[in-house]
């Protein structure tokens, strides 16, 4: 695998950010750590953060993953910023890899890194979530560190698995 670099989203990325959204689209999947990516129409708008996430509006820090040939490869974000929904199911961290790059190793590389930067921000502890049948991201996240709190039903939803990491080890 080629070392992941993340980054802040800037104009200069537009052109692989709507790529990598359409790809979502296609595949008729949300963007997980996308800021509402999968909503927006433009991409000013979007840097400008004019489209709520299901999580709801809060304060947050997007990365774009690129590999070494510079492909856009995933998204995370860190939400910096807390309400109900966010600390009961979103948790604190979202992150997701375009559909054509899975089974390469990237998804745990992004959340690795974004956890480096969670702990920038401060954080000592993070909270991070998955839903029930999400046996991967369970993985993922159980192998950076992750230790299951509690399940927890999530109404009309599957049932949501709760982690925390502790970033101060």
């Amino acid at each position: 695998m080629d070392r992941l670099k993340l980054v802040i989203p800037k104009k200069e990325h537009e052109t692989a950010v709507m790529d990598f959204r359409e790809e979502f689209l296609k595949a008729k999947e949300r963007v997980s750590g996308g800021a509402g990516l999968e909503q927006a129409e433009n991409y000013g708008e979007w840097l400008e953060r004019k489209y709520i996430p299901h999580y709801g509006l809060v304060d947050e820090a997007v990365f774009l993953a690129f590999d070494g040939t510079e492909t856009l490869v995933g998204i995370s974000d860190i939400r910096l910023g807390t309400n109900d929904f966010v600390q009961a199911f979103a948790g604190r961290i979202g992150y997701s890899v375009r559909p054509s790059q899975r089974r390469k190793g990237y998804a745990s590389e992004i959340l690795r890194l974004t956890l480096e930067q969670a702990a920038q921000y401060g954080f000592q502890k993070i909270l991070i979530t998955c839903n029930e049948p999400n046996i991967a991201s369970a993985k993922i996240i159980e192998k950076n560190g992750g230790v299951l709190e509690k399940m927890i039903p999530h109404p009309g939803f599957p049932d949501v698995k709760r982690y925390y990491i502790d970033l101060s080890l």
